[in-house]
């Protein structure tokens, strides 16, 4: 039997206090303070993003705004509110050394933002005063967040209020992609005028408001150097989160507080985070760091390597966070058609993977899988924009949105209830998006946004064995589960002989009931296969899904997965 992530944390946890001598008698507390971390209880963290803002009126402005703080505190189970504050260089503060954002185009501009801080200044405040306020009443910490590079624009267009000032009036401290692309408009931070001017915004909101810290977003959208260059010059991004943390520390100082947060949200791997330029367990190992929240895109990815990053995060005290956002499918917006989901699909989006919502039970799967190798809570990102009028917004939606965000909130609780393990191609399309069409930092085709490897599209043809792996928390001590296993081959005809295995082990074929794909997926011909999951050979944490066609494949189609669905019963 497989010793399970918790065991082996705590006999790495035991050795690392030996070692260190931390695990001998004599010490205070104060001379221990990541120990003293361990003895709180590890943050849950809510994103808002500030749609609020785009949505409150010109009267009534402030009660519109805590009126939707309390319904997402009360829908949400999460301690610490991170609200968006600078993007970096365009704030949505009344900033004095950064950007209002939409200032400069003026009384007639009242897009996005622009209304609402116009409206809260004329009243002597701002959206982070306010939300400060509001939520640290309830008992919230209270952070902002800061993007560190979001590139929404794609040009140095004075009249786009996303684009900064900054970066029109200083062209030359642009990244120059080694790809050539036209459309980049991020900031190299290996000019230290771009880290001098970021870290003042930081600093301003820092000595200014009375937030408890800051969470810096490394993850929008990943390009703080040339991206050939991340590993390279990832020392400078080090340097810089020196200088914040030594800025963060004298702050809490000026304000008569012991320490203020910083949190960081990074890319879904170490690799990624090199990519980035990221070094995030140098970070953590020189104690500047206190939550780290490993981050997708923008969904959920049961894949996700959680105990790389909790090898160095538990050691050292800090919360290890996962992101589950409320989408959980694909960039791709083609065939086949999500027809089974009735809620459980975006009003905004065509009915393919990019529209697939989580349910409840598909977030008990993929938390099981954060918990089981190395999580301490759950990170909630995108939810808070359907909390007020938009189409996604309806009470079903909402509805879902509180049964699948108090269905992850504990480990407990994320293995209480049945639980649907869903993975999809989430890689599939983004070279579609790439420059000119979009700048994000890498359009690879099977990786995330982010250079992450994802879930395999296998092409299947005659008597080669394709693998789709699947990470799966149920079931990694060998032990037989309830539940089914599904998965669909699209044009696999009836007559095409399928060979499957699980780790290695193949299935009979009368274990194996196959149907037309049907109701549940369309648009497309093929097959939908089941397995009952008394009948799988013994699964091991990580898996194999080994398939393979022994017929000659239509010469016009060729035979392919993508999506594998195990659902686990109680």
């Amino acid at each position: 039997m497989k010793t399970d992530w918790n065991k082996q944390w705590e006999l790495r946890r035991r050795e690392w206090l030996r070692l260190t001598g931390l695990g001998l008698g004599g010490l205070s507390l104060a001379s221990l303070p990541s120990l003293a971390k361990e003895k709180r209880a590890p943050r849950t963290v809510f994103n808002d993003d500030g749609q609020v803002l785009w949505e409150a009126p010109a009267q009534g402005t402030v009660k519109f705004i805590t009126d939707w703080l309390d319904r997402e505190a009360a829908a949400v189970p999460f301690s610490t509110f991170v609200f968006q504050a600078a993007l970096p260089d365009v704030c949505v503060y009344q900033t004095k050394v950064g950007e209002v954002y939409g200032e400069r185009l003026g009384p007639e501009f009242n897009r996005a933002y622009a209304r609402t801080l116009r409206v809260l200044k004329a009243k002597g405040t701002d959206p982070l005063h306010v939300v400060t306020s509001h939520m640290k009443a309830k008992g919230k910490e209270t952070l902002a967040a800061v993007r560190m590079s979001d590139t929404h624009h794609s040009s140095l267009d004075p009249k786009n209020p996303l684009c900064p000032q900054f970066a029109i009036d200083h062209p030359e401290y642009v990244i120059q992609q080694p790809d050539g692309r036209t459309n980049e408009t991020a900031l190299d931070y290996s000019h230290p005028e771009v880290r001098a001017h970021r870290l003042a915004i930081m600093k301003e909101i820092a000595e200014n408001y009375n937030v408890d810290g800051l969470e810096l977003n490394f993850v929008r959208w990943a390009k703080h150097f040339p991206r050939d260059k991340g590993r390279e010059k990832a020392q400078v991004m080090t340097a810089f989160m020196g200088e914040i943390h030594a800025m963060l520390k004298s702050a809490a100082n000026k304000r008569g507080r012991k320490r203020l947060t910083l949190g960081v949200r990074v890319p879904e791997s170490l690799a990624t985070c090199w990519l980035a330029g990221c070094d995030v367990k140098t970070w953590v190992e020189r104690g500047w760091i206190d939550y780290v929240v490993i981050s997708t895109w923008n969904n959920t990815d049961p894949q996700l390597r959680v105990e790389e990053f909790a090898a160095f995060t538990k050691p050292a005290g800090v919360d290890t966070i996962v992101v589950m956002g409320n989408m959980m499918g694909c960039i791709d917006t083609g065939p086949p058609l999500i027809l089974d989901r009735p809620t459980a699909m975006s009003a905004k989006h065509a009915k393919n993977y990019q529209g697939m919502l989580l349910t409840a039970s598909e977030a008990r799967a993929a938390a099981a899988n954060y918990y089981t190798w190395g999580a301490d809570t759950i990170s909630f990102w995108n939810v808070g924009i359907h909390f007020g009028r938009l189409k996604t917004s309806a009470p079903a939606q909402r509805a879902r949105i509180a049964r699948w965000t108090k269905a992850v909130q504990s480990r407990a609780a994320a293995f209480k209830g049945p639980r649907t393990y869903r993975y999809l191609p989430m890689g599939k399309g983004i070279s579609s998006r790439k420059p000119p069409v979009r700048n994000y930092p890498w359009y690879d085709e099977g990786r995330s946004p982010l250079g992450h490897v994802n879930s395999p599209v296998l092409r299947l043809t005659k008597g080669k064995r394709r693998v789709f792996p699947f990470r799966m928390a149920d079931g990694r001590d060998g032990g037989k589960l309830k539940g089914r296993l599904t998965f669909w081959v699209y044009h696999l005809r009836a007559t095409d002989k399928l060979v499957v295995d699980i780790n290695g082990k193949p299935l009979p074929p009368e274990r194996l009931r196959r149907f037309p794909v049907g109701k549940r997926r369309g648009g497309l011909l093929g097959q939908r296969v089941e397995i009952p999951l008394a009948h799988c050979p013994p699964f091991r944490g990580d898996n194999e899904l080994g398939l393979k066609i022994n017929t000659p494949v239509n010469g016009k189609f060729t035979p392919y997965m993508e999506e594998l669905e195990v659902a686990v019963l109680p």
